[in-house]
């Protein structure tokens, strides 16, 4: 076995496409979840995500071709504003890990929805790339997602982790919803 072949194949990277794959379906039929099950479930996915990602090799990559964009603008934009439609007044965020901060006066606002659907579109890329079945290309999909991880998506899933959790645990006062039973 080469090693283009060694990190393609190994469990690590085997572990990550199947938290990747899931990630990926799961957001798809968001639609189908309430708040609720959506906060709870992504709780308990992003963790992982993350930590399958660390996972994986650095390594060079064997081409320098540019790899296909399988996510659409207009399928992560549906993506986008369903998440958005059922976060709805939860969706905005303070995030104070961007650059832009440094610069200024005001809290700069994001949304949950948009960086799921950031971290859906890399993941998403990465894994049409990877069903591909071609060894190489396999192998630089794993590349290119392990340094867009460390460069983009990484710190993207730790803040949104930190906004999930801040639905679910920090604001109940605020939220006495999210103890509810039913749909929000």
């Amino acid at each position: 076995m080469s090693d283009k072949e060694d990190i393609v194949f190994s469990r690590n990277t085997v572990e990550f496409v199947t938290v990747a794959a899931e990630y990926c379906a799961f957001l798809e039929r968001a639609n189908e979840y309430t708040r609720k099950e959506l906060v709870d479930t992504l709780l308990k996915l992003l963790p992982l995500l993350y930590l399958k990602a660390q996972m994986l090799s650095s390594e060079e990559r064997i081409n320098d071709d540019d790899f296909e964009d399988f996510v659409t603008e207009d399928s992560y934009e549906v993506l986008r504003i369903t998440l958005a439609e059922i976060l709805s007044d939860k969706d905005a965020y303070l995030d104070v890990f961007v650059a832009e901060m440094k610069y200024s006066d005001t809290p700069v606002t994001k949304n949950i929805s948009e960086d799921l659907a950031d971290i859906y579109q890399d993941i998403k890329n990465f894994v049409c790339l990877f069903q591909v079945g071609i060894n190489e290309t396999m192998h630089d999909a794993i590349v290119e997602c392990y340094s867009h991880f460390g460069q983009y998506w990484g710190q993207t899933l730790v803040n949104t982790l930190r906004a999930l959790h801040d639905i679910r645990y920090n604001s109940p006062e605020e939220n006495d919803d999210y103890y509810r039973d039913d749909e929000f």
